[in-house]
């Protein structure tokens, strides 16, 4: 119960990284959606939210 407490008080969760994923830093698993993002951004771009500086 009290590590509980603990966890829920936490700002930054707790997380262990699988390191056999690493395999996929480089590779692009969908050529195709990741091409119409793009496009999409080239087009419309961020929203302004993403886009003004604070």
């Amino acid at each position: 119960m009290k590590i509980t407490k603990e966890l829920k008080k936490r700002k930054i969760p707790i997380v262990k990284i699988e390191s056999s994923l690493n395999k996929y830093d480089d590779l692009v698993l969908f050529p195709e959606k990741l091409e119409k993002a793009n496009e999409m951004l080239r087009k419309i771009g961020l929203p302004k939210q993403w886009t003004t500086d604070k």
